[in-house]
């Protein structure tokens, strides 16, 4: 908190007055993401398609950052939604949002398989066919249940929103009880994300181009984690970048002389 000139205080800015306002859609609830994933584990195969269809292309890209293979991407990801599946019961929402759950069963599958450096600097790839049969057939085939190859498609992807010049954002979802959003962001070449101090454990998946956290470089399949009360002094994208964003919108916005 801070004194203004006269004499009253003002609040600092936090990343949630950037994400909630400027009108931006309302983002899903994190229940209603936690709510599929108990469906899942109690059978329902359309959950696990509306899931899939949530977050197949996010997994598929980052699989094919760490990778390098567009074919080794499309049976992991079929072995990431088979995991889901079949792990869905000891999912628990105290632990971590659904769309980092999913990120980093995928990312682990991804290491598991083979990390490359070599980098492919395009936008968020798609799977070179449509995965969901395969999915259903390996299910069937693992665990003897009747396919189902249609699910209602009651959610479309949000769009991009311009949160300032050159920083746009898709929010996946949002938790109030745990303080806690999924975000999907998006750097054009040259800008810089504010500087700021994490309120609540920020965890990062870098999909596309490359991003400096002050003397960090990471690349297209990298991770990050920072700890509550830790600041990010400067963050920045030559080139551009695009990454999949978990953390609280209480960040506190530091103004831009601090990051010196």
């Amino acid at each position: 908190m801070s004194v203004q000139p006269d004499g009253s205080e003002a609040h600092s800015a936090t990343l949630g007055d950037v994400l909630y306002g400027n009108d931006l859609a309302e983002p899903l609830a994190e229940r209603d993401w936690v709510v599929l994933v108990n469906y899942i584990a109690a059978g329902d195969q359309r959950a696990l398609r509306q899931l899939y269809e949530r977050t197949h292309r996010l997994v598929f890209s980052l699989i094919a950052r760490i990778t390098n293979s567009r074919e080794a991407a499309d049976d992991l990801t079929v072995e990431v939604y088979r995991d889901l599946w079949r792990e869905a019961r000891g999912y628990h929402a105290a632990d971590t949002l659904v769309v980092g759950w999913v990120m980093n069963q995928a990312r682990q599958k991804a290491l598991d398989w083979a990390k490359r450096d070599r980098e492919l600097n395009k936008e968020i790839l798609s799977p070179t066919s449509f995965l969901w049969g395969a999915i259903a057939k390996r299910i069937v085939a693992e665990f003897g249940v009747m396919p189902v190859f249609t699910a209602q498609h009651d959610w479309t992807e949000p769009d991009w929103k311009e949160m300032s010049p050159g920083i746009s954002c898709k929010i996946l979802a949002a938790d109030e009880l745990r303080d806690r959003v999924s975000i999907l962001v998006r750097l054009a070449p040259g800008v810089e994300y504010p500087p700021h101090t994490h309120a609540g454990i920020e965890e990062l998946h870098l999909l596309q181009g490359e991003l400096w956290i002050d003397d960090r470089k990471l690349y297209p399949g990298d991770y990050r984690r920072a700890e509550p009360g830790t600041s990010d002094r400067r963050v920045w994208s030559e080139k551009g970048c695009v990454c999949v964003l978990l953390t609280s919108p209480s960040d506190t916005l530091l103004p831009q002389r601090q990051a010196l």
